[in-house]
């Protein structure tokens, strides 16, 4: 049970729990982080933890918040239950909650965890928020719809412009896609080639072909390293994502892997990207106007990327491919990579007009 109230404890009463799950990529984590950065933008004073699954807590600590750690499920040897896992959960959700009694507890997950549900049931001071990024394959959202009576208020990032409706009484609320960094934080392309060490004659081309957890990107990627190589204009960086557990082991001459965090502060400096469609990513390139080619992962769950990324072509804002061949990675390469096609592109990319939500959503929970 939650600490009775006292004096001593009144700086604690406004605190915000947020507890971002782990996945296949860093979305839950980022989305978490970039609201978290705006509310102590709005409000220096406020008190914010973290509490997650991801192993990628490292990026909490950088970032100067307090922040508590259980592995994910998946990460325990079989012979410890599902039940098991959320006992142990719900107890240190609990001793968490105990300790720092916030008023508000902004989850942000696909999935919500009984020992989650557990721990936080009963608390009549606390406000209970879930993040939940609306899936595109309807059949999935059944599965957890019964999970958000169980919420005060829902935040749905969308995928294009919404305005965000901040009243609190209002359980849904739909805002823009957050977007971890400002524009003012990204480095130019001279800072960039001096960090990388690549000289100034050559064309940027970044790759980010998707999480490795999920993506078997081996073939594609080995056509379009072969294409680049045969090109002596580019220097090519590929991302890579800092939770794999399976390295990309290439010895290329003009190649080099940027394992860093948020990968997003380097896009000033792209000509080109060639990624997936997943979310976060994006929306960052459309955001911050990367000429892209997407090759979207037709294999996830319950995100859609073909969808997602056709708009963008609709705009002619990107080239969408998909299961592309050799020559058709090489045309839409020469295509975007052409000076003139280029520009156009970038400022089509504007027209998209993808605004940022995590400010909105920072405003919205300081209101709850």
């Amino acid at each position: 049970m939650y600490i009775e109230s006292g004096a001593s404890r009144e700086s604690m009463k406004n605190s915000i729990l947020f507890m971002p799950t782990n996945g296949a990529g860093l979305g839950h984590l980022t989305r978490t982080l970039a609201i978290a950065r705006r509310i102590r933008k709005i409000d220096p004073n406020r008190e914010i933890i973290f509490f997650t699954t991801s192993p990628a807590i490292n990026l909490i600590l950088q970032e100067g918040f307090l922040a508590y750690y259980i592995p994910s499920k998946m990460f325990f040897p079989d012979y410890i239950w599902s039940n098991q896992w959320n006992e142990l959960l719900e107890k240190q959700l609990k001793l968490i909650l105990q300790l720092h009694q916030p008023k508000t507890f902004v989850y942000d997950g696909a999935f919500v965890y009984y020992g989650v549900m557990a721990a936080t049931e009963g608390i009549t001071s606390l406000k209970r928020v879930w993040v939940k990024r609306k899936q595109n394959k309807p059949e999935k959202d059944v599965e957890t719809k019964s999970k958000e009576n169980f919420f005060h208020h829902i935040i749905i990032p969308g995928e294009y412009q919404i305005n965000l409706d901040s009243q609190a009484e209002i359980k849904y609320h739909y805002c823009n896609p957050v977007i971890y960094l400002d524009k003012s934080e990204l480095l130019s392309k001279d800072e960039v080639k001096e960090i990388l060490k690549i000289p100034n004659e050559y064309k940027l081309v970044y790759i980010q072909l998707g999480a490795g957890n999920i993506n078997d990107i081996e073939s594609t990627l080995s056509i379009l390293l072969s294409i680049l190589e045969n090109r002596k204009d580019l220097y090519f960086v590929l991302g890579e994502s800092i939770i794999t557990s399976n390295r990309i082991e290439i010895s290329i001459e003009r190649l080099l892997t940027l394992k860093d965090y948020p990968n997003s502060r380097y896009y000033n400096a792209f000509d080109l990207t060639i990624s997936a469609a997943g979310y976060n990513t994006f929306f960052e390139l459309m955001h911050f106007g990367v000429p892209s080619i997407f090759i979207p992962n037709e294999k996830t769950k319950s995100d859609d990327q073909v969808a997602r990324s056709m708009v963008a072509e609709k705009a002619k804002a990107a080239i969408v491919l998909r299961n592309p061949n050799y020559q058709e990675l090489e045309n839409a390469i020469d295509n975007v990579l052409n000076l003139s096609n280029n520009m156009i592109i970038r400022n089509n990319t504007q027209k998209l007009n993808i605004q940022n939500g995590a400010e909105d959503i920072a405003k919205l929970i300081l209101k709850l």
